[in-house]
């Protein structure tokens, strides 16, 4: 190309409109440019302007240049400089199909936008190139923005701030956009779609409180003395029944808050129960004594509170939780004997251990206190850790007890189409119709999902315009890390749930305060200090942060005190509890531990089917079932080929073999020693130093490696072996890592394990010395696969 003839310009071409509009300058630009192939950025901007209908030539000319700044940054049309002076290029033709089945076509197409259209970019027929997911993808990371109103299908820019890039580009591609005056307008389904890519909140319509049906009024108006087994379906409300089922117990029937006792799972389904109660209830005196808790926690609690220790985990716990119970202990039988309701959730998963101890703890009630048990036969999954009884599940064995009577929670209150409705209802049958479980059942049930799903057979899930958002589910952890590599490789952003880990309270909290005794007191002017010199800045602002340790600290004084916010969080509230890495995009996790939860949109990733004669196919069908029925709009079912992975373990974890090493599940609850160990090793000199060291990491996510030292430990630093210390790996870990290396007792550890992500921190309750209120601290987390030497 040369400056003479790449540059000179004719007159302009009859056919292309003039009118003036976004649609008219960028099919101006556009046709120029792709005839010359390279034009002067100045003669374009110079001779399109005489087509605006605008009497000052400066005002033509600014709005042709953020046409083609628009048209340049989308590589609509190419850019860069010959001789010094900036030139426009033909780009090859592209397509890109939008979520709402739009196909539009960047560069050189030789197609038209024409007249009374506003898009930047023509409608064409025909197949795309590339998604719209797959062209934003290729730019940056999506950018949440969190504050911002979501986006209607017609609107206006009206922030503060410039608007981002990343947005910019997203609404030239969706629909009609005048990127001068920042107005766009475009379908419905875009508008959705950029919502979830840029984590931009919609009002949720399953958030608004509907009028409790007949079923769901009985059970919670029920006598406090009966014992009743609720049968739940997915949809049915069961835990809004359950808080009602409560909220009656006290303020209708009378009882006290401190006798009534409710477990469920989770600690997010506990701090979910836990806050709903609170709200309504918060005028009642003693309302706090409620005991909500996990399983696991009632054992701890159990256990602490006789004088028990039990050491092995939580496991260790239950069991020995359970022979307490039944040691003829007058203490504790005396203690659970006060009990005037208890309430149990997901009995039809409760299996082995924690099942024996539900029988036990029954077993100790006074005959006058009530039970409500909540339970679906169709989601029973969790047989699969405890074959030895199969089908024995607490649920199974309440249901044979004399004094107990059964309800129902009939209606669905979760989905909003008519295809999933009847899923919902059809696959129940199917189930009750074959409890035992059969190869064809399974595959019906298959069928009968996909018949509901408005798209099957996704191969590409990663890119694919509706995983911006929801759940992305899978049978297994190892098609759960396949996803999540499939999800890394296209740079999408991305939430994974993994069960075994830490609990995750917001990391600001320990950031701020860690590493002060808890006697200190602060005023709010001492706490914008600390706030404003912490660095990288909390994603909270200051106002909402103090706020939230007002609440914490609760004693309704103007200031706050260490010791008070650490109390606190002995049962932190939901709202500083996550449980799952990331911050945006869709929530990957497996079909087991997403129970509870549910979405408008559901990717369901399918495997090739199980085969062989151990197959216990009633429980594989009931699992695909549950994973389909999070889906509240739209359902839709991929293809995934997990990888080979190994495990070991209790809990069980994956690896994986390679030449020279061997890659091991890292980041599972207990894998690094506790705070108050690693403190008193001679790797930490300043406490407060080290929380900000664990803070950045945090927030930079770096690949750590733990580095032997003198003392054969193994600690965590970030960058080499004089890195910064934020972690120790714990002696079980270390156990079951040389395990797996085969290595001969006694034998010598690596002097370093690689590759270990460092996915965020959670802020840790220390417990404080005799007569002491504990204190707060800081712990990186850990996730992904580390490296371990041959």
């Amino acid at each position: 190309m040369t400056s003479e003839s790449a540059l000179a310009l004719g007159p302009p071409t009859p056919d292309v409109p003039g009118d003036g509009s976004i649609s008219a300058i960028a099919d101006l630009v556009r046709r120029i440019v792709n005839a010359r192939r390279g034009l002067s950025r100045t003669e374009v901007v110079s001779w399109v302007s005489q087509f605006v209908d605008d009497p000052d030539s400066v005002e033509a000319a600014a709005r042709v240049g953020g046409v083609i700044d628009a048209l340049c940054e989308l590589k609509d049309i190419g850019y860069g400089t010959m001789r010094g002076e900036p030139v426009l290029v033909a780009l090859p033709e592209r397509r890109i199909a939008l979520p709402d089945g739009t196909v539009v076509a960047l560069g050189d197409h030789g197609t038209l936008v024409g007249t009374g259209c506003e898009r930047l970019f023509p409608e064409v027929a025909g197949g795309a190139t590339e998604s719209l997911v797959e062209v934003l993808a290729s730019f940056d990371e999506p950018v949440p923005l969190s504050g911002h109103r979501a986006l209607e299908p017609i609107g206006r820019w009206t922030g503060d701030d410039p608007m981002p890039a990343a947005l910019r580009r997203a609404l030239s591609l969706g629909g009609a956009f005048d990127p001068v005056d920042q107005k766009w307008s475009m379908s419905e389904e875009n508008a959705s779609f950029l919502n979830e890519w840029f984590n931009l909140k919609t009002s949720d319509p399953s958030s608004q409180v509907a009028e409790p049906d007949e079923g769901q009024m009985r059970v919670a108006h029920a006598p406090a003395g009966s014992r009743i087994i609720v049968e739940a379906g997915p949809g049915s409300g069961k835990t809004h029944v359950a808080c009602e089922r409560v909220i009656s117990l006290v303020q209708d029937e009378g009882l006290a808050p401190s006798r009534i006792l409710l477990l469920s799972f989770t600690r997010i389904a506990v701090a979910e129960i836990r806050d709903r109660i609170g709200r309504r209830l918060h005028d009642m005196p003693n309302a706090a004594a409620l005991q909500i808790r996990t399983f696991d926690s009632f054992a701890a609690r159990l256990l602490a509170v006789s004088g028990v220790y039990a050491a092995g985990g939580h496991d260790a716990s239950i069991r020995a939780a359970t022979r307490l119970m039944r040691s003829d202990n007058p203490l504790v039988a005396d203690a659970i004997g006060l009990l005037e309701h208890v309430v149990i959730d997901e009995a039809q998963d409760l299996v082995g251990d924690r099942k024996e101890m539900c029988e036990a703890l029954l077993a100790l009630l006074d005959p006058s206190c009530g039970i409500t048990v909540f339970g679906d036969f169709a989601q029973s999954i969790y047989g699969y850790q405890h074959r030895g009884a199969e089908g024995s599940t607490l649920l199974a064995e309440i249901a044979k007890h004399a004094d107990v009577t059964c309800d129902q929670l009939e209606c669905d209150h979760r989905t909003r189409t008519k295809a999933l409705k009847e899923m919902f209802r059809s696959v129940r049958e199917t189930l009750k119709d074959d409890p035992v479980g059969s190869r064809d059942g399974y595959f019906r049930i298959r069928e009968q999902i996909c018949t509901a799903a408005v798209e099957n057979d996704v191969t590409r899930f990663a890119v694919h315009a509706s995983t911006t958002g929801g759940l992305i589910l899978t049978r297994s952890r190892r098609g759960l890390f396949t996803a999540a590599e499939q999800m890394r490789a296209v740079g999408r952003s991305f939430r994974l749930r993994l069960p075994d880990r830490p609990p995750r309270v917001e990391a600001w909290i320990g950031a701020l305060l860690g590493g002060l005794p808890s006697a200190t007191r602060m005023s709010q002017n001492d706490f914008r200090s600390i706030y404003e010199a912490l660095s990288p800045a909390p994603w909270r602002n200051l106002d909402e942060c103090w706020e939230i340790l007002l609440d914490l600290d609760a004693s309704g004084r103007e200031d706050i005190s260490v010791g008070n916010i650490a109390e606190g969080l002995a049962d932190p509230p939901l709202e500083l509890l996550s449980d799952h890495e990331g911050s945006s995009g869709p929530l990957l996790s497996t079909i087991h531990a997403i129970k509870g939860r549910e979405a408008e949109r559901v990717m369901l990733l399918l495997a090739r089917a199980p085969y062989g004669d151990q197959v216990n196919w009633a429980e594989e069908a009931r699992t695909l079932y549950v994973g389909a029925t999070r889906a509240s709009t739209e359902l839709r079912t991929g293809w995934i080929n997990p990888r080979k992975f190994y495990t070991t373990g209790e809990p069980e974890r994956f690896w994986a073999a390679r030449p020279d090493h061997r890659l091991m599940e890292i980041g599972l609850e207990g894998d690094l020693v506790d705070w108050t160990e690693f403190v008193r090793s001679s790797h930490v000199v300043d406490e407060v130093n080290l929380i900000s060291n664990i803070w950045r990491a945090a927030n930079d996510e770096p690949r750590a490696a733990a580095y032997l030292d003198a003392e054969s430990r193994l600690v965590l630093r970030v960058g080499d072996h004089d890195g910064t210390a934020i972690g120790c790996l714990s002696d079980s870990f270390v156990d079951l890592m040389q395990s797996l290396r085969k290595a001969e007792p006694e034998s010598a550890l690596p002097e370093v394990v690689a590759g270990i992500p460092v996915v965020g921190a959670t802020t840790v309750v220390v417990p404080g010395r005799s007569g002491e209120a504990p204190s707060l601290a800081l712990m990186p987390l850990l996730g992904g696969f580390a490296s371990i030497p041959r």
